[in-house]
Parts: C-alpha cells; structure tokens; sequence
C-alpha cells in the first residue's frame, strides 16, 4: 500500500501526463507515415519526431517534478538515482509509425525507488489510452480492464484467441506446438496493454527494453495477470546508475506467472 505523500504525487504526475499525452496526440496523428527516417547505432529506425515527443514529454514531467529523474529510449538510457523516475518510450513501434500503420503508441511509467506505480499506454490512430495506477486496477479510458483467463495453447479449439508474439517467437510458434493465433504486431507495449484489456491471451516478446514493458507490466499486473522474465535477470525494478541502453530481458505476460513462463519456454530460443 502506498503512502498517502506517494499516492499525491502519483494523482499531480497522472495529471502532468495525461495534459501532455493530449497536447502531443495532434503532432503525432500528423505526423504518422509522413516522416524522414534515420538508422541508430544498432540500424533500427528513428525519426526527428520520436527526438521531439521525448524532449517534449521530458521537459512537461521535469518542470512539474525537478527532483525526478527520467530514463528514456532516445535521451538517457541509465537510470536515474533518484527515488522518483519516469521510464519513456516516445514512440513504440517506430516502424509502424514511420509506415503510417496504426498499432504504435507512447508509453510512460512513473515508477517509486525503481517499481512502476502509474503507467500510460497511449495508442493515438487507435483513439485508446491505457492507464494504470498500483494498487488500483488498470482501464481504458474509464473501463476497467481484466486479463483473459488462461486456456490450454495446445488446443485448437481455442485458435481463435490472439497471442502477441515479436518474430522470432512466432516462428517458433507451430514446432512448439502453439495452436493460439499468433499475432506479430510490432509494438511491445500495446500488446502487453491487449493483454492486461483480455484481447490477448498472452504476450510473448524476446528482447524487449525496460522502456517497452514498463507501463505495460503494469497495466498487466493491475488487470489481474502476471508478468515474468524467462531466462535473464528482470529489468524491474530499476536499478539506480545501471545502464539499459543494450540490456534487454525474454518477457511474457498472461493471467498467470506459470502459464507465461510455459509459453515463453516453448517459443523461446534454447541455449
């Protein structure tokens, strides 16, 4: 349970958010599919607008919270050491963003000494925004959300559920006798917010980075589900001064702790 001084900075810094998550929706519905792209170091894509929605979202939470710190993917990828840290992904799912398809979104976490307690998933072509608060359930858009109850992925019966699964993951899907839907989406933290809505059976992501699973862990767990880590050592709770820029943790998440870790060992890699 969180203290009531925590649970008031919890309630200004949902507001601070969700004033920015609206000033930002316009730009970015504009933007989408009409932008110039640029490699990173490692060749994935970015675009002029994930700098700008990142600087914009750092400067509205800093203004409002100078004593807290803030880990992004396209600013600072080590974790702050203060007890107070935002966790953002400007835009997850640049791909599709630069593509003008519609599954991508901005994720924001705020966490306290290194646990997410208020999360936001916010899927603007979608018109859907994900909200999540510790300790008090997560919604969209004012309905309360519930994970999915488990059912049997061998079965074909169930065929027509989803999976959300990256690539790899769904090649695998078949051999490891997967007989779910599985769905290669391309934005970790929307299906992780499928999950936590009931849409998803499971999700099931091989390199996610904190800043992609932050707020949707928690909308998960909220929803009444678990989130686990197959194989490597969690990225949550953050740890102060560690680097995550390169580090990345084999994730899934369903209504079930077991039940995800069953499905990930079966898709995932082995050795």
């Amino acid at each position: 349970m969180l203290d009531p001084s925590a649970s008031a900075v919890i309630a200004r810094a949902r507001g601070v958010a969700d004033a920015a998550l609206d000033q930002l929706r316009p730009r970015l519905l504009a933007s989408s599919g009409r932008v110039e792209v640029s490699p990173k170091a490692d060749g994935t894509p970015v675009t002029e607008i994930d700098h700008e929605i990142d600087a914009r979202l750092a400067e509205e939470v800093t203004t409002a919270f100078p004593s807290h710190g803030v880990i992004s993917e396209e600013r600072e990828t080590r974790a702050p050491t203060t007890d107070w840290a935002w966790i953002v992904d400007p835009i997850d799912g640049t791909s599709n963003f630069i593509a003008g398809l519609p599954y991508w979104c901005v994720s924001i976490a705020l966490a306290l000494e290194g646990v997410p307690v208020l999360g936001f998933v916010d899927a603007p072509v979608l018109d859907r925004r994900y909200l999540a608060v510790r300790g008090s359930g997560a919604e969209r858009d004012g309905r309360s959300l519930r994970v999915r109850a488990p059912v049997d992925w061998r079965d074909g019966r169930y065929g027509y559920l989803p999976v959300m699964l990256t690539t790899g993951t769904a090649r695998r899907a078949r051999p490891a006798g997967l007989r779910l839907n599985p769905r290669v989406m391309g934005s970790t933290a929307l299906d992780l917010a499928m999950v936590a809505e009931g849409v998803a059976v499971a999700s099931v992501a091989v390199r996610p980075y904190v800043w992609d699973i932050a707020a949707g862990a928690l909308l998960v767990e909220e929803a009444g589900g678990a989130v686990t880590t197959v194989g490597a050592d969690p990225l949550l709770p953050l740890r102060p001064g560690a680097a995550y820029g390169r580090r990345t943790a084999p994730t899934a998440a369903a209504a079930d702790g077991a039940y995800a870790r069953d499905l990930a060992t079966a898709l995932l890699p082995q050795g």
